[in-house]
């Protein structure tokens, strides 16, 4: 429901814009709605999954990659900013993790998985719909030559990080890896306060202004007596 909203109110209404502010809760709901049970799960094999089914792919963080791409987008576009070293290094460990959990959970062997996870760049070829997440995704990566290049470095320094000594097979290291510097448990602390962070510079929703008792732009007798027409009294 939530990915085919946007779609939707697009077709009903092609001359009109999404509300930056829709389009951003929308994609916040995107990311951690479907995330969520495989966020907690992240890192426990199959304890907490059918051992028959084994782990869903629609749950990994693979899978929600994208939904975080297009949530800093968004956030990136309201605030008409570039993208900061320590948000590369947030993304390029989030890709890292994608990874890690691909080969250890899911037993993903594809030759071309490291260079698919790591792939999100400028691309100036890129022809996809104007306001479409995939469009908002190449639109915070196109930046001066200074942030394109540090973001280039901080990717190849994941990647050769995940990349094992000669000798030493994928999964040990990998192993190793998400024992020390893939921490899932850090990695969980850094999208918490991502989100956290996301959350604090915006505005609460307005029914929720109107349930606490002060509503923006709105007078304390005005917002009480919406709140008792809602039902919130």
């Amino acid at each position: 429901m939530v990915g085919s909203f946007l779609p939707m109110f697009r077709a009903l209404h092609p001359n009109r814009n999404t509300p930056v502010e829709t389009s951003f809760r929308l994609r916040l709901l995107q990311f951690a709605c479907p995330g969520q049970s495989e966020y907690e799960d992240h890192g426990k094999g199959l304890s907490s999954r059918s051992s028959i089914e084994g782990p869903r792919q629609d749950l990994a963080l693979q899978a929600s990659l994208p939904s975080f791409l297009a949530l800093s987008a968004v956030q990136n576009a309201l605030q008409e900013s570039t993208i900061t070293e320590l948000w590369m290094r947030l993304a390029a460990g989030y890709m890292a993790q994608a990874y890690a959990e691909q080969v250890l959970e899911y037993h993903n062997s594809r030759s071309d998985l490291l260079e698919n996870t790591f792939r999100w760049s400028f691309d100036h070829e890129c022809v996809a719909e104007e306001g479409s997440d995939e469009w908002l995704i190449n639109e915070m990566f196109d930046a001066d030559a200074n942030v394109i290049n540090l973001w280039e470095k901080i990717k190849n320094e994941h990647i050769r990080a995940l990349l094992p000594p000669d000798g030493i097979p994928l999964t040990a290291h990998l192993k190793a890896m998400v024992s020390g510097r893939l921490s899932v448990s850090t990695f969980k602390e850094k999208i918490s306060e991502f989100l956290m962070g996301l959350l604090a510079a915006h505005p609460l929703p307005l029914l929720t202004q109107i349930e606490i008792g002060t509503a923006e732009g709105l007078s304390p007798k005005v917002t009480e007596m919406i709140k008792k027409k809602v039902g919130f009294t």
